[in-house]
């Protein structure tokens, strides 16, 4: 489609685009944590961006639309746990996506999913200003991702499979789209770790619901398919790339630190949901001590604790500091044989811990404060350690750290 034409139809296209949103205004929609997981270890990590497919329309829970459909498809494919993070709005553009991403510490993902371009067009926007915002996406989600990091933009969906849109001058929206996502095929093969996927989901059939569970599902099943085989070969290492680069150390506190302080958690009054999670930790993994951490500059405080006295210990004795430095378990069988722990005071002397098992907790920008351990004075193998349990516990206590404290 020609610029000029684009330009003189853009205000009727307005217009008639508004009037059929207008007709949206009853469809169900999530309203829980934008966010999924599918049980597991070793998670892989996935942030959704973007508009349309991403924001939920049918569904009232994350969980059964996209990220949750998404999260288990490629924990069946990949054998691991899968956390997906979305930051989706109906009017997200390639335009006003960086500002959505404010905050959001994209290094920690394995993968991007990028689905824009139907605000676009729908609004007849110019091929050239189209790859223009793309680029600059696509060069930011580069440079601020980890080098082992895919990106995966999905096509933009035929217009006429969107129940309002299926009407006269659907044409010249389908002509749009067309164009766009010609152009983002493109690009996806010019920059590195991108890959195009096109998208062509069948028509709405339940017109009072616009999309079901069951289109989620069919549409995590595309993804997952796409991605899966990128996220195994980066497990293995085998990027092409080069190795990841490694974020400031310095920085990377910092910006932890300020994650902990923004919680305004530390030296709080105890919390019965919180104290409920220790007590099942301790209980499932049979262990004399049960703690939720928060690792706060030079020391281990403890939010809740079951079967110790002190409140707090030593940043440089802790466990759990060690812990947060990855984004998996840390099991330790025996401390006393374990080089990094045989000289710990907290090991030579009370509470004379042997068996470690702990799983770093992320505040909700993805920072790792602090974790959910138990521990016990007698040695114990690691394989008798339910690592999905432990995982699963842990985003327990990262579920309860988004919402208000409990009336005391």
């Amino acid at each position: 489609m020609h610029d000029l034409t684009r330009w003189a139809l853009r205000p009727l296209m307005r217009v008639w685009t508004a009037s059929a949103e207008r007709q949206d205004r009853h469809l169900p929609r999530p309203s829980d944590a934008p966010q999924a997981h599918a049980a597991g270890i070793d998670s892989d990590r996935v942030l959704i961006l973007g508009c349309g497919p991403a924001v939920g329309w049918g569904v009232l829970s994350h969980q059964v639309a996209l990220p949750g459909s998404l999260a288990r498809e490629l924990a069946a494919r990949t054998g691991r746990g899968a956390d997906i993070d979305l930051v989706a709005s109906r009017t997200m553009t390639g335009a006003n996506a960086l500002l959505a991403l404010n905050g959001t510490r994209l290094g920690r993902f394995d993968a991007v999913v990028v689905i824009l371009g139907l605000n676009e067009a729908l609004d007849l926007t110019s091929v050239s200003e189209w790859r223009d915002r793309l680029t600059a996406l696509l060069a930011v989600l580069e440079q601020e991702t980890s080098r082992s990091t895919h990106i995966f933009v999905l096509g933009i969906p035929p217009i006429r499979s969107i129940e309002i849109f299926r009407r006269p001058l659907v044409s010249i929206a389908e002509w749009s789209a067309t164009d766009l996502n010609t152009v983002s095929a493109q690009l996806a093969d010019e920059v590195p770790r991108t890959t195009f996927v096109p998208f062509s989901p069948t028509a709405t059939i339940d017109l009072d619901r616009h999309r079901s569970a069951g289109d989620y599902r069919g549409w995590a099943v595309l993804l997952a398919n796409a991605m899966s085989d990128s996220l195994d070969l980066a497990r293995l290492g085998i990027t092409g790339l080069e190795s990841a680069r490694q974020t400031d150390v310095v920085c990377r506190e910092g910006a932890r630190q300020k994650a902990v302080d923004g919680l305004a958690i530390v030296d709080t009054p105890a919390e019965a949901r919180f104290d409920r999670l220790v007590l099942l930790a301790q209980r499932l993994f049979d262990t004399e001590v049960a703690l939720i951490t928060i690792i706060d500059r030079d020391r281990q405080w403890h939010k809740a604790r079951v079967g110790l006295e002190a409140t707090e210990m030593p940043r440089s004795d802790s466990f759990c500091a060690v812990t947060i430095a990855d984004d998996g378990p840390l099991i330790i069988e025996d401390a006393r044989s374990d080089a990094r722990f045989s000289e710990n005071p907290l090991v030579l002397g009370d509470p004379r811990i042997r068996f470690y098992a702990g799983f770093p907790i992320e505040s909700p920008s993805g920072e790792r404060i602090g974790a959910l351990c138990v521990f016990d004075p007698k040695p114990r193998s690691a394989a008798d350690v339910d690592q999905v349990l432990l995982r699963e516990l842990a985003l327990l206590v990262q579920q309860e750290l988004r919402l208000p404290p409990s009336a005391q």
